[in-house]
């Protein structure tokens, strides 16, 4: 009986543990640093530029360190006293999609881009990570921030949120942001259904409606000064809230901003973990990068183009086509195991979706009528027709269809709300 309560009484004291270190390194507020991201296919640089500090911390306060790694790039943040590492979170961006491209091979560009972490108490130093061709992590700067001395960029900009889908607590929950751009203010009516439109996309669609209480959507009123998203024409220049434009690295319906820095000031105005861009054009178009924002226009196929891009951007989900076109060149190098959760070059099968199948499955598995409901290993994913695997014939990872998400994909979309929801 004794060691029965003393072992109740370890456990009890693990279960809690993570929120004391939660209490013990950090305050319940958020801290944005800003910084430029600079370079080409072979080399990168980082330079902080500025901080700025929202008055709450929408993430988990428990599982503070990233267990999934799917991202190109990492932050480290280690108690400077103790040098434990006490936050992690992989994430990518538009810069690791140009440095894949012709023009990122030999010309430099730069990205505004916003990395955050919850505020903390004590010095810290922080380590930013980038990806090498064989996927693993290398340093690329460093910083020890001591936060009583820091200089904190005030955020000016203020407008009005409106709660559209509230499932839990915004500690206890995924919170998703929808940001109105292109709108202006004679568009306010528009905006508005608009924005319940997208929340209705995403809460009827599988399984973002089965995780309903661990799921929040907000959406905050932000005005343009014009109405429309700019190159929907080429050369044609739109004045909106972000500047987010089509022809991002130079394919036509990549609908994207090379700069967040502003559109961190504008999501600052309510609980978030993950963002959803909603543009004010039928033009078709959209994109997604994990934990880093999704875009969508107001197309024909907005349902699909939403959670398209949200597999993206919250479950770090791998595009699974490869006929259509794209500027990005071997994004996913020979000899290695992509990092999404949903294609495998077979390298590494095993940290895939290996256990989810039959102990029958062929691999690769056909592409026929009797496997069109079959988990398998079909292959073709990745903007590759050879060399790469999806796992299932027709998702909506692959084609354009609505409301069809394979169990690879369900699964990875599930643990990423479980994860936030603890």
């Amino acid at each position: 009986m004794k060691k029965s309560l003393i072992l109740l009484c370890l456990l009890s004291i693990q279960l809690i543990l993570p929120a004391q270190d939660f209490n013990t390194y950090f305050h319940p507020k958020t801290l944005r640093i800003n910084y430029i991201h600079s370079g080409t296919k072979d080399k990168d640089s980082i330079e902080v530029k500025n901080y700025q500090v929202d008055n709450l911390w929408a993430g988990s306060l428990t599982n503070l360190i990233d267990s999934y790694d799917y991202g190109c790039h990492k932050i480290m943040v280690y108690d400077v006293k103790t040098n434990q590492l006490i936050y992690s979170r992989t994430y990518s961006c538009l810069f690791g999609e140009y440095r894949t491209t012709e023009k990122g091979a030999t010309q430099s560009k730069a990205f505004k881009e916003t990395i955050r972490c919850p505020y903390p108490k004590k010095p810290v130093r922080i380590e930013f990570l980038t990806r090498n061709q064989h996927s693993d992590f290398e340093k690329r700067q460093e910083i020890i921030l001591e936060p009583k001395k820091i200089n904190v960029l005030p955020n000016t900009y203020h407008c009005e949120v409106m709660d559209l889908h509230i499932g839990g607590n915004y500690n206890k929950a995924y919170d998703l942001v929808i940001v109105p751009e292109g709108y202006a203010m004679h568009d306010s009516a528009k905006l508005r259904k608009d924005v319940i439109r997208c929340k209705n996309a995403i809460m009827e669609c599988t399984p973002f409606k089965e995780s309903a209480t661990k799921i929040n959507i907000r959406a905050v009123v932000s005005y343009s000064e014009e109405s429309g998203i700019s190159q929907e024409t080429k050369g044609k220049e739109v004045k909106t809230i972000l500047g987010s434009a089509f022809y991002s690295l130079d394919l036509e319906r990549y609908l994207m901003l090379d700069h967040v820095w502003q559109l961190h000031n504008v999501c600052a105005n309510a609980p978030y973990d993950n963002i959803i861009i909603l543009c004010n054009t039928k033009k078709y178009g959209g994109g997604g990068i994990y934990n880093w924002y999704a875009t969508v226009s107001d197309n024909k196929h907005f349902n699909y183009v939403s959670v398209h891009e949200l597999g993206h951007s919250i479950a770090g989900l791998a595009d699974e086509y490869y006929t259509s076109e794209v500027t990005v060149q071997d994004f996913y190098p020979k000899g290695s195991e992509p990092k999404e959760p949903n294609i495998t070059s077979l390298v590494n099968f095993e940290s895939k979706w290996k256990s989810m199948l039959a102990s029958d499955t062929p691999i690769p598995t056909p592409v026929n009528d009797e496997n069109k409901d079959v988990l398998g290993v079909y292959e073709g994913a990745g903007y590759c027709a050879e060399g790469l695997y999806r796992p299932w014939i027709s998702c909506t990872m692959k084609d354009i269809v609505y409301n069809k998400f394979c169990p690879v994909c369900q699964k990875a979309l599930i643990e990423m709300f479980d994860f936030y929801a603890e």
